[in-house]
């Protein structure tokens, strides 16, 4: 059990697998109360017996007001508090833009960032109150490096982020920290649940072909959800925690001082170059 951590209250969404569950139990086993969100309370019984063990989970569709009101009085009912937010669900979408449908646009839109607002208005006006908490928002690298065919998802993050900065400063005065995690290429199932909206026989097919090899080669090779759990950790323990942490593997720690060294334009080649749509 972690010195500091033993007790501390947190509520996770998106906690029933990936980097969520990852987050949940390693928070767990360091001694504190972690509660999971999930829209659907009757699989967690398909959950792995650890995770069962250690989390418990409250019903709660981050894209719905009534249910995150629901779901977060129940959470405060059973905790009687809470020390720490963490805003971990979302999705990924993949198509080119022009023929992307809107639907799917608001749909991402909703979850990635509507549900992380929702949550900081349930949780803000309480941890305001007791003159302390940590809001911790997953981001993304993506958010910093834009990946074609994956616009949507990245313009979620940068959303995200500009949250985390803005809110920071409004929570500020009343103790309350704020923080926003990037996480690079991570290796999960992320993938195999991404949404596409690309037409047949579209002109952006080749490149989209390339593009998303690539995105999947990546991932394979990308390491496991503990590396993020491992940093949420630290951030958890830390009295006064930075506004931006960057987690994955060692080259994703570096993109961000590397971006800053180079024009926007060598950046924006060698993403086209990377992921083989170099459009020649």
């Amino acid at each position: 059990m972690e010195k500091g951590l033993a007790g501390k209250k947190v509520l996770i969404t998106g906690a029933s697998s990936g980097i969520g569950a990852a987050i949940a139990l390693t928070l767990a086993e360091k001694g504190c109360l972690v509660w999971g969100t999930t829209r659907d309370l009757t699989k967690v019984a398909t959950l792995p017996t650890t995770l069962q063990q250690q989390v418990k989970f409250v019903e709660m569709d981050v894209t719905d007001d009534e249910s995150v009101r629901d779901g977060f009085s129940r959470f405060l009912a059973e905790a009687e508090g809470i020390d720490v937010l963490i805003n971990n669900a979302g999705f990924g979408v993949f198509g080119p833009l022009e023929e992307f449908p809107l639907a799917q646009v608001e749909a991402i839109f909703a979850t990635n960032y509507g549900g992380a607002l929702r949550l900081i208005q349930a949780v803000a006006p309480v941890m305001r109150e007791q003159r302390g908490g940590l809001i911790i928002n997953i981001t993304s690298l993506a958010a910093r490096f834009v990946i074609p065919f994956q616009v949507h998802y990245s313009a979620t993050k940068f959303a995200l982020k500009a949250l985390t900065e803005g809110l920071r400063q409004e929570l500020r005065p009343f103790g309350v920290k704020v923080v926003s995690l990037e996480p690079g290429d991570i290796n999960t199932n992320f993938n195999n649940v991404t949404k596409f909206g690309i037409k047949e026989n579209s002109p952006y097919q080749k490149w989209a072909d390339a593009c998303w090899r690539m995105i999947d080669v990546n991932m394979q090779k990308a390491p496991s959800p503990q590396v993020i759990a491992d940093q949420v950790l630290k951030i958890v323990g830390k009295k006064n925690p930075r506004s931006c942490y960057v987690a994955g593997d060692y080259l994703s720690t570096k993109f961000p001082v590397l971006a800053s060294l180079v024009p926007e334009r060598i950046k924006e080649k060698l993403i086209r170059v990377f992921y083989g749509i170099d459009f020649q």
